[in-house]
């Protein structure tokens, strides 16, 4: 008995692998972030489907139509075909066992249905009531009426199969164009065709279901757009703080090399080499962040946790690369170097930006009339000429760097001063009757102010042109700037420290909206009431005890 062997070519016995089932599902669960990620994934999914599936079944249930009813028709009036009727009702399926009676009765237009029904009910049918209670009809019946020559139609239910007074309503209105148009045995058909749909349905009212429906349709919809909204947004977030990220390191050692070239004996330059020491703390952390976060992929994406997290790495390194910047312009600025005029440039803008918003502050209060703001203006000139003339000082020599920034806390300091003194005193002057509340509604705005500083916009206008600079990368720190609250910088709140400054856009703002303020009108009061209430005989009448359920109407 000889034994073959197979080789590969190169001589070594030729050993089929194939990947084991187990192994390409692994692989699937890495590519689509892990396991954990997979399945919360599917959970939402699952979530999802069942708000915009689940839902609308459970409240429709088209479901457990299995049960024929038993067919009882009785043709009192003479309007049907008795065979022809019943053997069409006899197709129709119930979710439950129902004995199904029609009957139709010649009740007039101002007789009452319900009594009718029930009075021919003891005389000809007392089965149809309640052995164990005489005041309800028996268990298991459905009765569906009608009157040709009153135009009446009515439904009738035993307790256990019984259904609101609206879907009573709903069964009626199925029969009743069919009935105007005097197809009598149609209308009772589809009267029973809408019982059977709606009958022992979870909601049985069509408008009820529809609502839920639409509920966890809608729901189910919104769930699915905050999953990719979050998906979206991570990514989009984490591409951002990784752009920045990759800018901070890139400039890493060029930031370091920067911050040397500082001088530590400048005021202005300690309070930005106190912020470096805190970028390279913060840098640190940012760096095991970033590996703590890992290179989501797949589902991963759509975790709840994950956009949060993207947002905050996002910040974190956006504040890092806003912070190198700062510190590169006050390397530029301090030591003047070749590029000391952008650094410059930029290190102008929050002052430019609140003397544009001391401008429009003058034009607002001149344009009332009643305050002589020429003293303001010259001010306000004299101030645009100042720092067009620093610049030239500081190319000359005249001027130091620190010198230079000493004198932007100073106007900084002036014009929020000057601007407040301004708003206030223009509303004194006001001459209205509103004076004493336009004071005090701008008093409260600023109150708020102090509590609540906003941040500058990074923008001014300059003869029709918008100028635009990076508060977040100034020397001088102010609310957008970044390390504010490192150890060794100093500063005590807005208009009140040498080294910080908040933008007076919000008191300008503050100022117009109490100038123009006036107390609401006084008006009369009205009152509405409406009387297309909705009156209904949903429940049964048909006189003495009787409490079972039916209900009737006119066609």
């Amino acid at each position: 008995m000889m034994c073959h062997r197979h080789f590969s070519p190169c001589g070594a016995p030729h050993a089929p692998q194939w990947p084991t089932t187990v192994e390409a599902v692994n692989d699937t669960l890495i590519r689509w972030g892990g396991s954990r990620a997979v399945a919360s994934l599917s959970l939402k999914i699952v979530v999802v489907l069942l708000l915009v599936v689940g839902v609308p079944l459970l409240a429709f249930w088209p479901f457990g139509k299995t049960h024929a009813p038993a067919v009882e028709v009785y043709d009192e009036a003479g309007v049907l075909q008795v065979d022809g009727t019943a053997s069409s009702l006899e197709n129709l399926r119930f979710r439950e066992d129902v004995k199904l009676v029609v009957v139709t009765l010649d009740t007039g237009y101002g007789d009452n249905f319900n009594s009718a029904v029930l009075a021919y009910a003891r005389q000809q049918h007392p089965e149809w009531i309640s052995a164990s209670n005489p005041n309800y009809w028996a268990d298991g019946l459905v009765i569906l009426g009608v009157s040709p020559r009153g135009r009446w139609t009515g439904c009738y239910f035993g307790e256990d199969v019984k259904v609101e007074s609206v879907v009573q309503r709903d069964i009626q209105d199925a029969g009743k164009d069919s009935f105007r148009q005097g197809l009598w045995a149609p209308g009772v058909e589809r009267m029973a065709a809408h019982a059977a749909n709606v009958m022992g349905r979870p909601i049985d009212s069509d408008i009820g279901a529809f609502l839920v429906s639409g509920l966890g349709v809608v729901g189910g919809l919104i769930m699915a757009g905050m999953m990719l909204w979050t998906r979206v947004k991570a990514r989009s977030a984490f591409a951002q703080a990784r752009r920045h990220y990759s800018q901070v390191t890139t400039d890493y050692e060029g930031t370091q090399i920067k911050a040397g070239l500082i001088p530590t004996d400048d005021a202005h330059g300690a309070q930005v080499l106190a912020r470096f020491a805190w970028f390279e703390d913060r840098y640190a952390e940012l760096t095991r962040a970033f590996r703590d976060f890992g290179d989501p992929r797949g589902a991963a994406w759509f975790a709840w946790g994950c956009r949060p997290e993207a947002n905050r790495l996002n910040r974190r390194a956006g504040e890092l690369d806003s912070l190198d910047d700062a510190i590169s312009n006050a390397s530029d600025l301090l030591t003047m170097s070749q590029s000391w005029r952008e650094a410059w440039r930029n290190e102008q803008g929050p002052v430019r930006e609140d003397l544009a918003s001391f401008r429009k502050l003058c034009s607002s209060v001149q344009a009332k009339g009643e305050l002589d703001i020429t003293q303001e203006r010259i001010w306000l000139k004299a101030s645009l000429d100042r720092m067009a003339a620093m610049t030239n000082e500081m190319e000359a020599g005249a001027l130091s760097p620190s010198a230079a920034l000493d004198e932007l806390d100073t106007i900084s300091q002036d014009v929020r001063t000057r601007a407040e003194s301004l708003a206030r005193r223009a509303l004194k002057a006001d001459t209205s009757s509103y004076r004493n509340g336009r004071l005090h509604r701008y008093e409260s705005s600023q109150s708020r102010r102090v509590r609540n500083s906003d941040a500058y916009a990074g923008w001014w206008l300059f003869d029709g042109h918008r100028i635009s600079y990076d508060p977040a990368s100034t020397i001088r720190i102010n609310p957008s700037s970044v390390g504010a609250n490192a150890s060794g910088v100093h500063w005590t709140g807005a208009g009140s420290a040498s080294h910080f400054s908040t933008p007076i856009a919000d008191l300008v703002t503050g100022y117009s909206s109490a100038a123009n303020w006036q107390p609401p009108s006084s008006s009369s009061s009205s009152s509405f009431s409406d009387s297309g209430g909705f009156s209904g005989g949903g429940g049964f009448s048909g006189g003495g005890d009787f409490s079972g359920a039916g209900s009737s109407s006119h066609f």
